[in-house]
């Protein structure tokens, strides 16, 4: 039977119970019925389950992506492509460089490895977003945790890129976080915290080139960084119609 421990089911902590069966469904048509209005005309609304995945999707210039966290202390991985070379991704080293910042928010670029510019942050509720640039993978959760076979970012990107052929060796290390919490100690130290996010709580990202979006709902649960029990997120994709009202991020003055 499934249990509460990162199947979208309403967060219970550290407890698990037993899901009757249907349960899990219902629950995330209950998700998918919550209102979300943007401003503009909606083009997809995608439900991403826990620890699932967005296959790939092309925006073209000026189409906004909407990461929705619909209930909370969930991180996403997004690594973005140039559609006509796709060893252009987005790059987490020229973006901090050029944001002068190590946490991407409101109005920062996201470059690609060859300094595009491929997409701006336009809206941001939590403004606290990871930027290191990897993710997690079997191979360093099996260093980290002693665990095999575990989900992971890595494989959600490949089965995200699928229409493309990539393989695990083809994804590489320039993943955007939104609402992951990454701190830097004055000592050096660098650890991952609970998200920031709240039900609701969302980042919009628009797209100043044609670029291809692959999407990981990280499955990660033996850390933090998901609080201990991945949930789903929601991803919509509009089009942008006159100024969007900016919101003020609500963890700006934690940073």
């Amino acid at each position: 039977m499934l249990t509460s421990g990162g199947f979208g089911h309403p967060r219970m902590g550290h407890m698990s119970r037993t899901l009757h069966p249907g349960e899990l469904l219902e629950h995330e048509t209950e998700l998918m019925a919550q209102p979300i209005s943007v401003p503009g005309r909606t083009l997809e609304d995608v439900l991403i389950p826990a620890r699932g995945f967005l296959p790939a999707r092309t925006l073209q210039p000026g189409e906004v992506l909407r990461i929705v966290d619909v209930e909370g202390a969930q991180v996403a991985d997004v690594l973005l492509f140039a559609p006509r070379n796709l060893k252009n991704v987005s790059s987490m080293s020229n973006t901090q460089v050029l944001a002068s910042s190590w946490n991407i928010t409101l109005g920062h670029t996201i470059y690609s490895k060859f300094g595009d510019r491929m997409a701006t942050i336009v809206n941001d509720t939590v403004g606290r977003n990871g930027a290191v640039g990897g993710f997690c993978n079997p191979a360093s959760n099996f260093l980290r945790y002693g665990i095999e076979g575990t989900h992971s970012c890595l494989s959600n990107l490949v089965s995200s890129m699928r229409d493309y052929g990539l393989a695990p060796l083809d994804i590489q290390e320039g993943v955007f976080c939104p609402f992951m919490c990454v701190n830097y100690g004055t000592g050096g130290e660098l650890t991952i915290e609970l998200p920031k996010s709240r039900p609701g709580d969302y980042l919009d990202l628009r797209a100043d080139m044609e670029v291809i979006v692959a999407m990981s709902n990280c499955p990660s649960e033996h850390n933090p960084c998901n609080g201990w029990n991945p949930t789903a997120l929601r991803a919509v994709i509009y089009k942008a119609e006159g100024n969007e009202p900016l919101v003020e991020p609500h963890s700006r003055e934690e940073v």
